[in-house]
């Protein structure tokens, strides 16, 4: 690329015709070539040139003479059709261009120039000069038609031919000729982004430092105040912050009337908060320098942390830092869903500031009260979004900000505030769980198993983030039970429900004594219908464990040493039991004399049913796992947990066999001492039960069979000793339906091909 200085005097035809412009001229326009420089100079079109009717559209292709050049005929046919256009435009009585009509004679005219460059014997030149003619013309422009026909009539130039557009722009970006400030030309040519904003941006600014004449400061404070005090403001505060920055060192009346309604501007977008010793325009400055500063290839360092040091002495206290905080997300976010530029850019530069000021932050305490005052503010504004816009709520900017405010917190060298940092964000997607923003819900997935979230609340050896993570599934499982409970699932919960079985999938092979831990937390809010997803959570078994295939001939689950040994879980599913019936379940188990088997079956009753017949599913898990607790051991023709299943079989209502029979399903998992109870219970019930009650058995047993793996290692060694009982294949059920009966068929002939 040539250097930009170059342009000033050899190259910039363009302004040769503002030379003209002053100097009058013939009436008539024409493009003379001087001989002395070598360059093709431009007279402007005089008003007597539109006194005369136009030629016809038909006139401007005519054959040229033979004597002239294809080219100089061409330009000639150029400047002839400029000139009609530029009649047209002042003659149309059309305010804005988006008020003409495709078939206007403005477009037309604005179609047949590109293709008649086409015909040059070099388009490229061709191009490039005309380029030149239309922002003479486009300076020359008064009316807001003209200043937008010309310019839109500029861009599809551009898209034409982006080399010689380059060209053109790098006259207006880098000449040294104060004739190109004029404020509404190049707001024209920002409002449709024709304008190199970064490049420019730095120019005006270094011409304001080193030549700081009137002409400069007024054009700098106009285009300003279009762009950005204007009733429809068309750039960010990002984009003028090197101009604002050499204007601000200036103490001309213009300016400081320009930075008094700038402050002003900032303010009224905050008008309930007021902080009497925070200036809102420099945080708003520091914010804008800092995102333009992350956006530059060379910064570094020692750059951003001078920026970050200011702002934490312009913020002064907690107050102005949530202030800012604020201010700069909703700033990022508001620009994100209007879809501008290299907003993308400012969530990645919020979350990277937020690293930073945590790192100048000597104190641990502090570091982590930064943390949760940015995290308390990120849910305050996604709280406020989500209930403003509704369905029309984008969870992208607040995603991406929380994403990556996750890996810079956890790059910090200081490994003693992990956990203090790690809770404040478990607890920021435990505000934000579904069930209280479901426009948040896809982006809550991703956070809660995020590659780096995981192994720091799940890898650790002291399990002190199990804890708060078991929390954040439990909010998902939650938030899915009803939405799996409809007949007819919409997309999106086809979306999600494949979304959960994939993390699922990720819990159970990377961490699946966590699933083991807290099973029973979670099957209690698992739907039945749900027989995949429940699988997967009781599949999991610890990663040092070995034990024998399920299919193995012969296979006795009292021989197996893992066996006798109780599993790992936590008991906080007892939550669900009052205290009292606690107590009396406890002396039931060791067979005292009170309460009766008769009194806590009533009273088992009086907790599982409630006012509407319904049973409550969470009382009832709990209650069949903490009966058989004390117990296991006992044998089962005297164990009185079994005598409580078959009353409960007995007596509960409606479809409450169905629900007793599948929480005991619910512990057939790896090899223990709970898996062997109730296998051998299930297997006990089978024996001695009526046939509807071996049905129910049977069919729990096969539906969490025939869906796809995986399947717990427990339940497949059940059935498989349910299917060899003697009597199985006499039952009634096997062969109510010929469907029914081909589908015993097939899974008793694959047991035994695989055994």
């Amino acid at each position: 690329m040539p250097s930009p200085h170059s342009y000033a005097v050899p190259k910039m035809r363009l302004y040769e015709m503002f030379a003209q412009k002053s100097g009058g001229g013939p009436s008539s326009p024409s493009f003379d070539n001087t001989a002395a420089t070598g360059l093709m100079q431009t007279q402007a079109p005089s008003p007597s040139a539109h006194v005369l009717p136009p030629p016809p559209m038909g006139e401007f292709l005519n054959p040229p003479p033979s004597s002239t050049s294809t080219n100089d005929l061409i330009m000639a046919k150029l400047e002839q059709m400029l000139v009609e256009l530029d009649r047209l435009i002042q003659h149309s009585g059309i305010i804005t261009f988006s008020l003409l009509p495709p078939n206007h004679d403005i477009c037309l005219v604005m179609r047949q120039m590109p293709l008649l460059i086409s015909q040059s014997l070099n388009p490229e030149q061709t191009m490039l000069t005309f380029m030149e003619k239309i922002v003479y013309m486009l300076y020359k422009s008064t009316s807001t038609l003209a200043l937008e026909a010309y310019t839109l009539f500029l861009q599809s130039l551009f898209d034409m031919s982006p080399e010689a557009g380059k060209e053109a722009l790098l006259w207006l970006v880098y000449a040294d000729d104060q004739r190109k400030y004029n404020a509404s030309v190049i707001s024209m040519l920002i409002r449709h982004q024709l304008m190199p904003l970064e490049e420019f941006d730095n120019q005006l600014a270094k011409h304001i430092k080193l030549q700081p004449d009137a002409i400069v400061i007024d054009f700098a404070v106009e285009l300003i105040r279009i762009c950005l005090l204007s009733s429809t403001p068309f750039t960010n505060m990002e984009d003028h912050i090197m101009t604002i920055t050499a204007l601000m060192q200036r103490s001309d009346e213009k300016v400081t009337s320009l930075v008094d309604d700038l402050r002003q501007r900032v303010c009224d977008v905050y008008p309930m908060i007021k902080l009497e010793d925070v200036d809102y325009l420099s945080l708003r400055l520091i914010l804008a320098e800092w995102n333009r500063l992350c956006q530059h290839p060379a910064c570094h360092r020692p750059l951003l942390d001078n920026l970050a040091t200011r702002l934490l002495e312009a913020t002064k206290h907690d107050d102005g830092q949530c202030f800012f905080l604020r201010m700069a997300l909703e700033t990022c976010v508001q620009h994100y869903i209007q879809g501008k530029p290299r907003a993308i850019h400012w969530v990645d530069a919020l979350a990277r500031l937020v690293a930073h000021l945590v790192s100048l932050t000597p104190d641990a305490s502090k570091q982590v009260a930064l943390i949760g005052h940015t995290l308390s503010v990120v849910v305050l504004v996604l709280a406020q979004y989500h209930e403003t816009l509704g369905l029309r709520f984008n969870q992208k900017p607040f995603f991406r900000l929380l994403s990556l405010l996750l890996l810079e917190i956890c790059k910090l060298p200081n490994a003693h505030i992990d956990d203090g940092i790690l809770t404040c964000y478990c607890d920021t997607l435990f505000a934000l769980q579904p069930l209280h923003f479901p426009g948040f819900a896809v982006s809550w997935l991703q956070l809660i198993s995020h590659r780096v979230l995981l192994p720091q609340l799940l890898a650790k050896n002291d399990r002190r983030g199990w804890a708060m993570y078991h929390k954040l599934v439990l909010c998902l499982l939650r938030f899915l039970s009803p939405l799996l409970d409809k007949q007819v699932l919409q997309t999106s919960t086809k979306a999600f429900y494949r979304g959960t079985l994939r993390y699922l999938v990720v819990l159970l092979h990377d961490f699946p004594e966590f699933l083991c831990e807290y099973y029973m937390v979670f099957v209690q809010v698992i739907p039945h219908a749900c027989i995949q997803l429940r699988n997967m959570v009781l599949s999991a078994f610890p990663l040092v464990m070995h034990f024998p295939d399920p299919l193995t001939p012969d296979l006795r689950l009292d021989l197996l040493p893992e066996c006798m040994e109780a599993p790992s879980l936590v008991q906080s599913f007892t939550d669900a039991l009052p205290a009292s019936f606690l107590i009396k379940l406890a002396l039931y188990a060791q067979g005292a004399p009170t309460p009766t088997p008769a009194s806590l079956e009533d009273d088992a009753l009086a907790l599982l049913v409630d006012d509407d017949q319904e049973i409550r599913e969470d009382v009832l898990n709990a209650l069949v796992l903490s009966a058989a607790m004390p117990v296991i051991k006992t044998q089962l023709a005297s164990n009185p947990a079994l005598a409580l299943y078959r009353a409960l079989i007995t007596r509960l209502p409606g479809k409450g066999s169905y629900l007793v029979l599948s929480a005991m399903a619910d512990h057939l998992r790896y090899p223990n001492s709970h898996t062997h109870f109730f296998s051998q219970a299930m297997l006990t019930l089978f024996r001695d039960m009526p046939e509807p009650v071996k049905e129910q058995i049977t069919r729990i047993l096969l539906e969490r069979l025939i869906v796809n793996r995986p399947h717990p290692w427990g339940l497949l060694a059940t059935f498989i000793a349910l299917i060899k009982e003697p009597d199985f294949w006499n039952h009634s059920f096997v062969r109510s339906s010929p469907e029914i009966e081909r589908l015993f068929e097939n899974v008793g002939r694959s047991i035994k091909r695989l055994a």
